[in-house]
């Protein structure tokens, strides 16, 4: 019988930090947290810890060993007193450092097995480390009865953290090795008009609902944007002149493949985008 795996996190003070913990508490793994982080969530996620089969341990008390995962979250900085004078340097030890694509980092790959970027994440809490800083515009504007309006023209392949966690969490408790580089999106390219056009219905309706005062436009229901799902993997034989009038979305088919072979189902969002905007505006009006 396979043993259930051991799965450290550090850097949880994050939207990704929190959604890894809910998605981790459905396993039967063992999650190993910071010393500072055991109490907190020992408490707030009682009721899983003592339905469910994932177990929660205090670093300090399960340390780091060959054949566990880590996964760095975030920024850093990670070490502590209780990783022992070698710090992350153990043979067999997995180690996955996941950042946000936007800041466009310099990273020291030596030390590390995999790295992961995320790219258009949609928080469901307000996060300016891991959000989008055109997102972050926006909202302030909508809040301030400003009309947003487009910067550039970048287009966005928005994700929800649910399924961003899901996926990790997928490729964590499996037996196949992280590729060396993994690149997270959505799906769906969306312009910033449609996303505009969307963000603002959505802070109409929940201003609405907030102050009662609904009118026609905020409970008529709004079409989807038509949004086109574009293939996993870039077509390296696209004339030239098509790339150039198009931007092109991160290459899922390190991620997708992973993912396949994991458990076969590949890599499919399925939280829709309209959704995951509702959570992600739901901190900034709150």
């Amino acid at each position: 019988m396979r043993q259930a795996p051991v799965l450290h996190l550090r850097g949880l003070d994050s939207s990704i930090g929190c959604a890894l913990i809910e998605r981790i508490f459905r396993t039967n793994a063992h999650l190993v947290v910071p010393g500072a982080d055991f109490q907190e969530i020992s408490q707030r996620y009682a009721t899983e810890l003592e339905f469910g089969d994932c177990e929660l341990h205090a670093a300090e008390h399960l340390p780091l060993a060959s054949g566990h995962r880590l996964m760095l979250i975030g920024l850093g900085p990670f070490d502590e007193p209780s990783d022992g004078e070698n710090g992350f340097d153990i043979d067999g030890l997995e180690i996955i450092l996941t950042a946000p694509a936007h800041l466009e980092m310099e990273i020291d790959t030596e030390w590390l097995d995999s790295i992961i970027l995320v790219h258009d994440l949609l928080p469901r809490v307000k996060d300016t480390i891991w959000g989008s800083p055109l997102f972050s515009q926006w909202m302030i504007q909508l809040n301030t009865n400003i009309v947003p309006s487009p910067v550039g023209s970048t287009e966005h392949w928005w994700v929800s953290d649910i399924d961003v966690a899901d996926a990790f969490v997928r490729m964590l408790i499996g037996d196949e090795p992280f590729p060396s580089l993994i690149k997270v999106s959505g799906r769906r390219a969306w312009s910033q008009e449609q996303t505009i056009e969307e963000l603002s219905l959505l802070h109409a309706r929940t201003m609405a609902g907030k102050t009662g005062h609904f009118s026609v436009e905020h409970l008529t229901a709004a079409p989807t944007p038509t949004i086109e799902v574009k293939s996993l993997i870039v077509n390296p034989s696209m004339p030239l002149s098509m790339k150039d009038n198009s931007q092109q979305r991160p290459d899922l088919s390190p991620l997708h493949d992973v993912l396949h072979r994991v458990d076969g189902d590949g890599w499919r969002p399925l939280v829709p985008i309209r959704t995951a905007l509702m959570h992600a505006l739901v901190d900034y009006i709150e």
